[in-house]
């Protein structure tokens, strides 16, 4: 059975390696990763880049990761888990997707998903945001569920609305999700990293101000998401603060979240305005033995080019490519000590003989 698991690993912990170790039962099983790279879908820097990352995924039971482009990992959950599906189901070997969840009855999950690609409720949410609230508050006051309240349901559900292989939810362990647990909780982990040896925006703040006070409003207004006169919130704000923090306290409300603020704020930052349907190829950031013999297999059923370096894009492919170059490059200015442009050119990917 091969296993595809959407994730970010920012950082790696036991709890990751309980749902590898869940969905591998025999020798026979294998798991590909599909993992965000150097930016996360919480609007914010990964603490050790995608490299170091793979490769600790790879050392605790993964045996391919493939990378979740910065477009579509910095997306709103809806976007995040269809792009990571996309990726995994465009590899054609996977038999089905894996997930851990607060709740982990796929019937549960299942009916909820389909109440969310429901055209009616998905007007009735829509109506509820005209009020001025927040389209999860809006989601939860028509479903009238609180599955929804957890972070990890909300993307099992994401991942049963995009997936056509078949879904395997697998119970999360220790205390949850923003926690002070040490052990499974990777916003707590965080919380004790030393910000001197890890990649944060907090390192570049001064930057990221720089970029955003010389962008104007139609600046603003191209960046994806951004919507409803957001952008004149957004520079009216830019002006005043003087933090990040005081610039995502500016631009809060009922209706805007601060995980969407911060992803726009990243997303400017990047220069990211219009998302592609989908990525251009499957890249490679690591893989073990096993990894190695489902490659093989990938090159005659993956329905996209398969790259690991720059010199195998095809000419299309290619300005996507260079675009996550220039995010890398971006990211470096992340640690204390900033690394130089051009290690995303130079980096090799992680190959483990075992």
């Amino acid at each position: 059975m091969i296993t595809g698991i959407v994730c970010e690993f920012n950082p790696f912990h036991k709890g990751h390696k309980y749902l590898i170790d869940a969905v591998k039962k025999s020798e026979h099983d294998a798991v590909i990763c599909c993992m965000s790279g150097n930016f996360v879908q919480r609007g914010e820097f990964a603490v050790y880049d995608k490299f170091k990352r793979a490769e600790t995924a790879i050392e605790n039971g993964a045996d391919l990761v493939i990378e979740l482009p910065t477009v579509f990992s910095t997306l709103s959950a809806e976007g995040f888990c269809r792009a990571g599906i996309q990726l995994i189901e465009a590899t054609g070997v996977a038999d089905r997707i894996a997930f851990g969840a607060e709740n982990d009855s796929i019937d549960v999950l299942s009916d909820i998903a389909d109440k969310l690609n429901d055209r009616s409720i998905q007007a009735e949410i829509a109506n509820e945001m005209k009020s001025g609230i927040s389209f999860p508050k809006a989601r939860s006051n028509v479903l009238k569920s609180d599955i929804l309240n957890y972070p990890n349901n909300i993307l099992a559900v994401e991942y049963l609305k995009a997936a056509s292989l078949p879904c395997f939810a697998v119970q999360r362990i220790g205390k949850g999700h923003d926690t002070d647990d040490q052990e499974y909780s990777a916003s707590a982990i965080r919380s004790q990293l030393d910000i001197n040896e890890i990649s944060s925006i907090c390192n570049c703040e001064t930057a990221v101000l720089s970029k955003l006070r010389m962008m104007n409003v139609e600046d603003f207004k191209k960046i994806a998401d951004v919507s409803e006169g957001l952008e004149n919130k957004i520079e009216k704000a830019v002006r005043e603060a003087t933090s990040l923090d005081e610039l995502y306290n500016l631009i809060k409300s009922k209706r805007y979240t601060h995980s969407r603020i911060r992803r726009i704020i990243l997303r400017a930052y990047l220069g990211i305005e219009q998302i592609p349907d989908e990525a251009p190829y499957i890249r490679i950031l690591g893989f073990n033995k096993k990894g190695k013999e489902l490659l093989s297999k990938m090159k005659k059923t993956a329905s996209k080019p398969i790259i690991t370096k720059l010199k195998d894009c095809s000419e299309e492919a290619l300005p996507f490519f260079i675009e996550e170059c220039r995010f890398t490059d971006l990211y470096n200015l992340g640690y204390k000590k900033p690394l130089p442009c051009g290690t995303e050119q130079r980096a090799k990917i992680i190959i483990k003989q075992y």
